[in-house]
């Protein structure tokens, strides 16, 4: 019995109302009747809870009932167990009274089962932390020796384990379909950028994948920037064409995806925008695995017939193609296509991506001149139904049913490079790429919609024909292309892949004429003479200044209602984040913050006709404190009387001099104070409206800006081998082998020269690789000189 309730593991109510008598016969009532744990292997029912009682009393009967016997002597009384003799517990004399400690027991056996187990952490370290379960086994079995009585038991973590060997947890593969029909759920990703810029100016490529069908598009982009507005006209587009809304978009985590723009969009277009958990790509695995396929197909294809991998972008149009029509849905046991259209599809008109064709030339032809033009395949037309054709002849991508294809032969493609697009205006129309159709024209299709034989093959080429009044079928939805010009026929160019196009190996023909088809009746004179049309240089002419504004604003409010100011502020913008000017930033408390405004100037020809808009965002100088947010402000300049001598030399020593200026010079200058500046009026970020720009490099209005200039100007040149002049310090020179090379800078303007012509070219490229620069050439108009350039010598006018 005992008058301890804390001592019990179990107590009921005794039932009948118990007293026990003490000695000086006072009585206790008999509260409960429990069982008490002694240790982890013994235990004594049947105790009495008496509250009045101060000690704690052992009946020598119970303990025999429990199968132990009892050894006393004149100091102690050991109890041991029947069966094996082993000691239980022991207790001392103490009067005429034995006492047992019952705690003492229950730490040492707990000690001892802890020291079991962390002697078994402790040989888990010993093996290398190789895992426990593993290392069981093999004393379990014997095949080790010198480890017994251990006990492995992974009652906790191994926090070392955890550091090192940690992986991602298991991600299972959908084993149901979670949508109902098309366009429910659409999974995007953006892989890029590649190696090279492609011919149509596109680093990137958007890929969607429709969750129910699995069917794919593709869109090209020059920008990950641009992947809000490629995808707005896609869906548009999609929703229209099938009659269904989109209701959740998933995607990762990207900027080009997790943006003010794009939420407020899908906000307004009620579209649920899901995200993968950071760095987690399997949990938007249908379309990463999509982009891993199709690059591993454009990379095969572009194998297959060495075809230059500027091509990238068409090889991933044409896989995908290819893909939406017979890979089969793991689920639904059918293709992309049939789900999504309805029907089989027919593959007839499939050719091998980079084979020999035979284009035929529909402009007029000589009598005896060929009527084809060879080229390779590279895919087919998503906005109408032909094939995608590189016309090597012309150096261009054609979309033409009027085609023969060699599936033998290769396509040489490595003779092309992106390099010999250099037109300006053929680089610029490329820019401007389509999305294409989000349903797709087959080239080819059999009258039979049931699906039944393919119809013959020809062997070496197939003219497509498509029924007029057949439905129209799908297309991946975009294309690295250009629009068609139909009257040159101008086709579609393609993106690049990532390893550099070799050269090529024959010229590529540029007609810088204009012709027209016209009916053989309307010609007026003999139809071998041609027919002349009008000069289009007016035509040029007018298209260039309808795009440049003659009226300079006197304030933002009016450059921002203005399209060509808002593009020449947001040159200047570019770069702002080209050179890497600045970064956004909480406002600081106690520092001096700098206004920043805009200055709009005309930028005029040697003629006074307006040539360019520029806007310029400077800094309230103004505001600036000494000490403070600058320091030196002195930068050298050229005199007037110095350039006129430096044009005299040249001319005396015939040295043909060139000129070329930094754009946004001032950007490219280091500052070492700490400089906060307002943001650009007009171009507040609507989310961080309070924050400033730290400013990393100089910003036009500074009063240390010019110094910062000049000396990055400065050093680079020194470290050229160039000499300072030590009269005109803006005057630096080289020798060079004997040839005298001489190079005078006016801010951002810069003439130079050399007795050798090849050393002025080697310097024009070298600035260019350090500086933004914009190559004039010979100087015509240098700070109101007016300079010819003749042969024998130098005229120049003031």
């Amino acid at each position: 019995m005992t008058g301890n309730d804390g001592m019990f593991t179990s107590l009921e109510d005794p039932g009948d109302k118990e007293q026990v008598t003490f000695g000086d016969n006072s009585k206790g009532k008999v509260i409960g009747l429990g069982k008490i744990a002694i240790s982890n292997d013994l235990s004594i029912s049947n105790v009495l809870f008496v509250k009045s009682l101060s000690f704690n009393l052992l009946s020598i009967a119970q303990l025999c009932d429990l199968g132990l016997t009892c050894e006393f002597d004149k100091n102690c009384v050991v109890v041991k167990s029947e069966k094996d003799k082993s000691m239980v517990f022991q207790g001392f004399r103490h009067g005429h009274l034995y006492l047992v400690d019952f705690s003492e027991m229950k730490t040492s056996s707990t000690t001892c089962l802890f020291s079991k187990s962390s002697l078994g952490w402790l040989w888990h370290g010993r093996i290398a932390h190789i895992g426990m379960s593993q290392f069981k086994k093999v004393v379990k079995k014997g095949m080790v020796t010198s480890v017994k009585d251990v006990t492995f038991e992974k009652d906790k973590l191994c926090s070392t384990c955890q550091a090192g060997k940690q992986v991602t947890i298991h991600h299972p593969m959908k084993t149901c379909v979670s949508t109902s029909k098309p366009l429910q759920l659409l999974h995007m990703d953006l892989f890029g950028p590649t190696t090279y810029e492609s011919i149509g100016g596109n680093l990137y490529c958007l890929v969607i994948v429709d969750d129910f069908t699995w069917y794919t598009w593709t869109l090209f982009l020059g920008d990950k920037s641009e992947t809000p507005d490629k995808f707005k006209i896609f869906a548009k587009r999609a929703q229209r064409e099938f009659g269904l809304n989109i209701v959740k978009v998933r995607s990762d985590n990207g900027s080009e995806f997790k943006n003010y723009k794009v939420d407020e969009w899908c906000d307004e277009e009620g579209i649920k925008h899901e995200f993968s958990a950071t760095y987690t790509p399997q949990q938007n695995g249908v379309v990463e695995r999509k982009s891993k396929t199709l690059i591993t197909l454009a990379r095969a294809m572009l194998d297959d017939y060495s075809t230059s991998e500027g091509f990238w972008a068409e090889a991933i149009n044409t896989a995908c193609h290819a893909s939406n029509h017979v890979y089969l849905h793991r689920l639904l046991g059918k293709t992309p296509y049939e789900l999504l259209i309805g029907r089989k599809p027919n593959i007839s008109y499939f050719w091998v991506f980079g084979c020999k064709c035979f284009i035929y030339k529909k402009k007029r032809l000589g009598k005896f001149e060929k009527r084809c033009d060879v080229g390779f395949f590279v895919g087919y037309a998503s906005n109408l139904k032909a094939y995608r054709v590189f016309n090597q002849t012309t150096g261009m991508i054609e979309k033409t049913c009027d085609v023969e294809f060699d599936e033998t032969n290769g396509s040489q493609g490595e003779m092309f490079s992106h390099d010999d697009v250099d037109d300006e205006p053929l680089r610029d129309a490329m820019k401007n790429m389509t999305i294409g159709d989000v349903k797709p024209e087959e080239v080819h299709e059999d009258n039979d919609q049931g699906g039944g034989n393919s119809p013959s093959r020809p062997s070496t080429s197939m003219s497509p024909h498509v029924d007029e009044n057949e439905e129209r079928e799908i297309e991946q939805g975009g294309v690295d292309e250009v629009p068609d010009n139909q009257d040159q026929g101008v086709p579609q160019a393609s993106n690049d892949e990532s390893s550099p196009p070799m050269a090529p190996r024959r010229p590529l023909v540029r007609h810088g004429c204009i012709s027209k088809d016209h009916p053989i009746d309307q010609v007026i004179g003999s139809p071998s003479r041609g027919v002349r049309t009008r000069s289009r240089n007016l035509v040029s002419f007018c298209e260039h200044y309808s795009f440049v504004s003659c009226v300079e604003p006197t304030c933002v409010e009016e450059a921002l209602a203005d399209p060509d100011w808002i593009i020449a502020m947001q040159e200047e913008l570019n770069n702002f984040a080209r050179n890497e000017v600045w970064v956004l930033e909480e406002r600081p408390k106690d520092k001096n913050i700098i206004g920043t405004k805009w200055v709009f100037r005309n930028k005029h020809d040697e003629h006074g006709v307006v040539v360019r808009n520029k806007a310029r965002l400077v800094a309230k100088g103004f505001a600036q404190v000494e000490g403070l947010d600058f320091g030196e402000t002195f930068a050298p300049i050229a005199r007037l009387e110095a350039i006129r001598i430096l044009l005299a030399y040249s001319s005396h020593h015939k040295i043909k001099l060139y000129q070329m200026d930094v754009k946004s010079a001032f950007l490219n200058g280091y500052i070492n104070e700490l400089v906060y500046v307002d943001q650009p009026p007009g171009f507040e970020d609507p989310r961080k409206p309070n924050h400033v720009y730290r400013l990393h490099m100089a910003l036009y209005g500074l009063k240390q800006a010019p110094r910062a200039w000049y000396e990055r100007l400065r050093d680079f040149l020194v470290m050229q081998g160039f000499k300072i002049g030590k009269v005109v310090m803006t005057l630096f020179t080289k020798d060079v082998n004997g040839n005298l090379f001489i190079c005078q800078i006016y801010v951002d303007d810069i003439i130079f020269g050399c007795t050798n012509k090849k050393l002025s070219h080697e310097f024009g490229d070298m600035m260019s690789r350090e500086f933004e620069m914009s190559m004039i050439g010979k100087p015509n108009f240098f700070l109101g000189f007016q300079i010819k350039q003749r042969s024998t010598q130098e005229v120049q006018d003031r």
